[in-house]
């Protein structure tokens, strides 16, 4: 067991004894950065730790393939980069194709190329990396259906298809051997599922000469635990957190509750019907035998007219707020016990 160097309030943490010499040797960190509250937690208990900057680097993928924006927040890459830039980390986008969205309406065929930016910590908005193409093998398969409902990746494959598998050809092309800490931000306080991942396995990507390891660093801490860091480091949440949100997956996620689907459609009205099209178009509903708009029918709202008028437009938009502020406060969506996010 070791006790945190800095932040005393964190009961201690047992890190792995195989995950030791990576984390305090040479190997580079890479932490998967959706900018949701667990992968903040990650970055933050690696600066608890004392890890220095120069060894991370944050990965965001872009669920929505620089394609139609359907699933994602459109703030989220902007919120990222702002993140980024505040703790001087560098930030590198990955993406397949189109997106969740291209992936969806498949047909034979095989699966999207995958990009990503060479150099991180650029501002998407004005100047972009040297953009690094990997094609994918050509198929004839079909997909037509919306993810499913459940636990297992094969059939919920939005997450394989548009994060991990992303992320896992990165490796592949840029790290050819070496020591790796890959850090993703799973908690076994969030579900069931989850309270049974290991802590730390050797990663998919990891070969005799790539020493590639993956480490769910925050798998137990508690939420209470993540949001003193955030209170700590005075970090402003994502704007879905203070729209009420209880996790930053994609705005339109699969595991969202009636009452999380009314405030979509109060909020973005346009993905509710665009998702109710596309379910027309590949006769496939998103909820076996119910529709989107069952779904919005049977919920109410969560957001409050305040929250609405201050981060409506950065949360649908570009996140230009401070990332560090003044006098932190708990976003609404802190401790709220409403679904809208992965198992």
């Amino acid at each position: 067991m070791i006790e945190l160097p800095i932040y005393q309030k964190h009961r201690e943490i047992s890190i792995p004894e195989d995950i030791k010499p990576l984390l305090y040797g040479d190997a580079k960190i890479l932490i998967a950065f959706s900018g949701g509250k667990d992968s903040v937690a990650l970055v933050l208990y690696m600066l608890e730790l004392g890890i220095a900057k120069e060894r991370i680097e944050l990965h965001h993928h872009e669920v929505d393939g620089r394609g139609v924006d359907l699933f994602d927040w459109a703030c989220t890459p902007s919120y990222c980069q702002a993140f980024a830039d505040a703790f001087e980390l560098p930030l590198i986008f990955s993406w397949r194709q189109g997106g969740i969205l291209r992936e969806m309406n498949r047909e034979n065929e095989g699966l999207q190329d995958v990009y990503y930016e060479e150099n991180g910590a650029m501002d998407i908005f004005n100047e972009q990396g040297n953009l690094v193409h990997l094609p994918s093998k050509k198929g004839s398969s079909t997909r037509k259906k919306f993810p499913a409902v459940a636990a297992d990746l094969r059939t919920r494959w939005c997450s394989s298809i548009a994060k991990i598998d992303v992320l896992s050809r990165l490796v592949n092309n840029r790290f050819k051997s070496g020591n790796l800490l890959i850090l993703t931000g799973e908690r076994r306080e969030e579900s069931k599922v989850r309270s049974k991942y290991k802590s730390h396995e050797k990663y998919r990507s990891w070969t005799k000469k790539r020493n590639a390891w993956q480490w769910r660093a925050v798998i137990d801490f508690t939420e209470k635990q993540v949001w003193e860091l955030y209170e700590k480091y005075k970090v402003q949440p994502h704007p879905c957190y203070e729209l009420g949100w209880s996790r930053c997956s994609c705005q339109t996620c699969i595991f969202s509750s009636p009452n999380t689907w009314a405030s979509i459609h109060e909020l973005s009205p346009e993905k509710i019907e665009m998702i109710a099209k596309e379910e027309k178009k590949i006769d496939h509903t998103l909820y076996h035998k119910i529709t989107i708009w069952d779904k919005v029918g049977k919920g109410t709202s969560f957001i409050k007219s305040a929250n609405l008028k201050r981060w409506k437009s950065e949360a649908l938009g570009r996140f230009v707020s401070p990332i560090f502020v003044d006098k932190w406060v708990m976003p609404d969506g802190g401790f709220s016990p409403e679904a809208s996010g992965s198992v």
